[in-house]
């Protein structure tokens, strides 16, 4: 290595230490997860909305989160809106928040989906110094590259973005069959919102959000860690007209009601039908109801998380992020790193 190249990895080191990690990292938990709790602050006394919440839509950043009929207009206000983002366990610490302004209300029988623009955050994940070391090269690049993307997010969504990834968001399987469409791909922008209701975004630029706008229904299956890899490369059926439930590189087995081919494997299979549908702007968002729920084991299955949150859970253990990084590495490509 040269002396220019040796400077620059040191000075990298100085800067970064060892905080350079993948931005969407993969772990294995148990479902529900037990890591991290989600609290509206702003409406009084603070409301968990840990499974009553979602991310709505991307560009712009969008929150919904679900709440009992009347208490968005009851509730007393006591200050600015947040989500607060804290370790379930142990002391409980603040890792991050989301600033709130409340841009719109959907109706849900006896509760309400409440839309959120995002006004700012703060991630406590990492010191202030490292955030910013990663903060500054990224808005310059999102800025120079920006033209290019078909999802435009500025600086501040996307910082906030990173936040939302301190609670895990599970990585599933959507399935459809219907008039001669039959997909599945993989998605991970969504959540429960309570009372036999769920919410998921899909980019409007990609054909699968068109598919399943069309079925109406679909059936969402949990990914078991041995099928990470394949389910992550199945990210190109967002953007493919039909598959060929034959040809996938795993046994299927049928959804309880709507007879939908899903992985054999998946620790749960939940089939819904969709009841509202909002094009907001880079995303569409869909709110759907739970027709059925079947749980078959308690295995861990893929959840994705932010490298900021994975380097505070591992608590910089040099050891211990080596090996988390070797895993994510099989999970993602099915192959040790190189």
């Amino acid at each position: 290595m040269s002396i220019l190249r040796q400077c620059r990895q040191a000075l990298k080191n100085i800067v970064y230490g060892d905080t350079l990690l993948p931005q969407e990292f993969t772990i294995g938990l148990s479902e529900p997860q037990t890591e991290i709790a989600v609290w509206l602050h702003g409406l009084g006394a603070p409301i968990d909305v840990t499974f009553r919440h979602t991310t709505a839509c991307c560009a712009p950043l969008i929150m919904g989160v679900s709440l009992d009929k009347e208490q968005m207009r009851t509730g007393r206000r006591r200050g600015n809106l947040s989500l607060r983002y804290y370790e379930r366990g142990g002391e409980k610490r603040l890792l991050g928040q989301i600033k709130l302004a409340v841009k719109a209300i959907i109706p849900l029988d006896d509760s309400e989906l409440v839309l959120f623009n995002v006004r700012g955050s703060t991630n406590y994940c990492l010191p202030k110094l490292r955030l910013w070391a990663h903060y500054l090269p990224q808005t310059y690049s999102n800025r120079k590259n920006l033209p290019k993307f078909d999802v435009k997010m500025t600086a501040l969504e996307l910082r906030a973005a990173i936040v939302t990834f301190i609670r895990p968001h599970p990585l599933s399987l959507v399935s459809i069959q219907s008039e001669g469409t039959e997909n599945i791909f993989p998605m991970n922008l969504m959540g429960d919102l309570g009372k036999g209701y769920f919410a998921f975004g899909l980019k409007d630029s990609r054909l699968a959000a068109h598919q399943v706008e069309r079925a109406g229904r679909i059936a969402l299956s949990n990914v078991p860690l041995p099928l990470c890899s394949i389910a992550m490369k199945m990210a190109i059926n967002h953007t493919k007209t039909s598959v060929d439930w034959e040809q996938l590189p795993f046994s299927l087995k049928t959804s309880k009601q709507f007879r939908i081919p899903v992985p054999a494997s998946a620790p749960r299979v939940r089939e819904m039908k969709v009841d509202q549908l909002y094009k907001i702007g880079s995303h569409t968002l869909f709110v759907a109801r739970i027709i059925s729920d079947e749980k078959f084991s308690d295995e861990a299955h893929v959840n994705m998380i932010h490298g900021f949150y994975q380097h505070w859970r591992l608590q910089g253990h040099k050891e211990k992020i080596r090996a988390s990084l070797a895993e994510d590495s099989f999970n993602k490509r099915g192959l040790a790193p190189s």
